[in-house]
This record gives structure tokens, C-alpha cells and sequence, in this order.
């Protein structure tokens, strides 16, 4: 009777599985992406490794209908798309980067990558001088034909796609973490915003995947292998933007910097590179631009898209709209916000001409 029992139940576990093969090999076939199949195995489960993928080998891994449904919608719904190192739609770009990606999963305008990039790299908590050195490059790049490209870190990175926005230039967003991550985020809005506007969002992890203290600098080496021309204002000692800014001139990226005062800890290191000419001396943004790009025939508008502001910005906006002007300390003690949330989007409001500067440190709406 027992074993009876038992070949009956293997006999139905059997059958199960067969048609869980099936039906899974119906998704596969059927997918609305036209999705290599490894790609889809791949991000339905976590467990299974790029050398996995690579090698089609991920038998040992069971990964169930539900699971790969659910993948597979996230694919149609957010229309990410995804090629592998070993696939004639692998972009030409990304076999110059060092440690190439096995996998990029992408949202959007791919051609961009076929345009002369721009990277603006600067420190995370940058001066007021850093500030409008950049809102004046971008009056002047809104005129040529060119993308940005930038990786999306609080505050640094995404001035220089918030900026992008409102002047209508085209840009690059190459994420640390799985493009199914993001919406988690509490800044998802430019993300957003650059879907909205057509343009790129890449990442080269798993949909699900969580940024990490190693993914960081892993995005940083594509991001320097894509660019064509990288502009650099001011850096600290040993920070990331002096590292890149070194990488970058190693790999024959051509680097730029503007004047720094000689006595402001950020730009002693400019001036290092400067010295030891791995990075060349910007006087004139015209002249900078027209030597690396093209001028747009198509004269730029600013983008009329009004973003919709995140919790604290909007925070911030409410309690200036009840004075004439309020000093920092003011602002931080009655928003409850720390001082590197407040000036990551102090920063931002002031770019986008929500806020400005009565005199340092006190601020009143535009």
C-alpha cells in the first residue's frame, strides 16, 4: 500500500513539474519583449550568478511560473529592455569598458550612447562657486548637441540631471542598483521624469538588486568608459571625484576644469591636475564646448515640465512661503531635516529657481 502511495505521488510530482516546463516555456516563447530566454531566467531568480547565465547552466535552480510572470511583467510594465555581452544588439560602447558588463538592462533611448556625453563630476557637498559654475555651463550647453551622463547619487549627481531637465538636454542615468529598485526610492521623481522625456536609464544588475558600498564605483568605470569629455569644478582630497577625474585622464578621456582659489581645500587638487596637466584649464564655456561638440541646429527651450517635488523640498518651500527669508539653522530646526538632507535639496530648489540666496546662508522663494 505504501509504495503504492509513493508511485502515485511521483507520478503527480512528475507531472507537475512537466507542466510547469510547459508553461513556463510558453512565457518564454510568448514574451511581449521578444526577451532572450536567459535573460528572463536569469532575473526570476536571485541565486543564479552571471556565470550561470553565461553558461545556460542553471538547472539546480528551480524557479516557478509565478516567479517568472511576475519578472516578466516588471520587463512590459516599465518597458525595460536587456542584452547580454555575447548578443549582436550588445551596445559597441561597452566593449572598450574595463571588466565589461555580462548584462545591461535598459529603459528607453539606446542611440544616446551614439552621441558625444558629457560627465560633470564634483564633491558630494559642493561650494557655492561649484553651484553656479554649473548653472552657467548649462546656459551654455542648452546650444550644442550633446548628452549628459551622470549616476544618480544623492545630491551630486542629480543636479546634473535636474539641470538637464530644465535646460531639454538629453541624459544618461547609470544606475548602482536594479531599475526595479528605484521605485523604493524616495527620489524616484527624476528617474521619472527622465523616462518621461524618452531618454536612457541603464543598470547593469538584476531588477531587484540593492545598491551596495561595491556597486558604486563598479557604475563609476562604466560611466567613465561611455563619456566622451569629463568636466570636473572642484574636489576634495582622496574623493571620489578626484579618483574618477584620475581614471578617466588614464583612459584617455580628455578632463576639464575651471579656475579654483588656491586657498579652498577643494581646489588644491584641481590645481594638482591642472600642474601635472591631466586636465585642461576651461576660461571660456563657448570655447569649451564648441572644441568638443557640435552646435545644436535646433535652438533649446528650457523643459516646462514641472517635476513633482519630493516630500522635503516641498517641506522647505512651505516654510519659506511663511517668511520673507530664513538663515539655514532656521530652516533645519523647523524642518527637523539633518544638514546633508537639507542641502542636497536646497541645492536642487535653487537650481531649478525655486529658492535663491539673499546673502550666504539665508534664503527667501524666487
Amino acid at each position: 500500500m505504501f509504495v503504492k502511495y509513493f508511485l502515485t505521488m511521483s507520478i503527480i510530482q512528475l507531472a507537475i513539474a512537466f507542466i510547469n516546463k510547459i508553461i513556463i516555456n510558453i512565457i518564454l516563447y510568448y514574451s511581449k519583449q521578444n526577451m532572450q530566454k536567459e535573460i528572463l531566467m536569469y532575473s526570476a531568480n536571485d541565486n543564479i550568478t552571471f556565470w550561470e547565465l553565461k553558461n545556460l547552466s542553471w538547472s539546480d535552480h528551480v524557479i516557478t511560473v509565478e516567479q517568472l510572470q511576475k519578472i516578466q511583467d516588471i520587463f512590459v510594465q516599465h518597458h525595460i529592455d536587456a542584452f547580454t555581452m555575447w548578443s549582436k544588439d550588445y551596445h559597441y560602447k561597452f566593449h572598450s569598458v574595463s571588466s565589461k558588463p555580462y548584462i545591461i538592462h535598459y529603459m528607453w533611448d539606446l542611440s544616446l550612447l551614439d552621441k558625444n556625453i558629457l560627465w560633470i563630476v564634483w564633491p558630494r557637498k559642493p561650494s557655492n562657486y561649484s553651484n553656479k559654475i554649473l548653472r552657467k555651463l548649462f546656459e551654455h550647453a542648452q546650444k550644442y548637441n550633446l548628452v549628459t551622463i551622470s549616476g544618480m547619487a544623492d545630491g551630486v549627481d542629480q543636479v546634473s540631471h535636474a539641470l538637464s531637465i530644465k535646460y531639454n538636454i538629453p541624459t544618461i542615468a547609470i544606475l548602482w542598483w536594479g531599475l526595479n529598485h528605484y521605485l523604493k526610492w524616495p527620489n524616484r521623481h527624476i528617474i521619472e521624469t527622465i523616462v518621461e522625456n524618452g531618454w536612457l536609464v541603464i543598470s547593469e544588475y538584476k531588477l531587484n538588486f540593492k545598491p551596495t558600498k561595491y556597486s558604486f564605483p563598479q557604475r563609476n568605470r562604466i560611466i567613465a568608459w561611455l563619456c566622451d569629455v569629463l568636466f570636473l569644478p572642484e574636489a576634495g582630497e582622496k574623493s571620489w571625484s578626484l579618483i574618477t577625474a584620475e581614471f578617466a585622464h588614464n583612459i584617455s578621456r580628455p578632463v576639464y576644469t575651471v579656475p579654483n582659489d588656491m586657498f579652498v581645500s577643494t581646489s588644491v587638487w584641481v590645481n594638482q591636475l591642472l600642474a601635472s596637466e591631466k586636465a585642461k584649464l576651461v576660461v571660456d564655456f563657448e570655447d569649451f564646448l564648441s572644441q568638443n561638440f557640435k552646435k545644436s541646429w535646433v535652438k533649446s527651450t528650457h523643459n516646462t515640465k514641472v517635476l513633482n517635488l519630493p516630500p522635503e523640498q516641498d517641506k522647505i518651500i512651505k516654510l519659506l512661503s511663511t517668511s520673507w527669508e530664513l538663515s539655514l539653522p532656521s530652516i533645519m530646526q523647523k524642518t527637523n531635516l539633518d544638514t546633508d538632507t537639507i542641502m542636497q535639496h536646497i541645492t536642487l530648489l535653487e537650481i531649478n529657481n525655486h529658492i535663491y540666496q539673499n546673502m550666504p546662508g539665508s534664503y527667501s522663494i524666487c
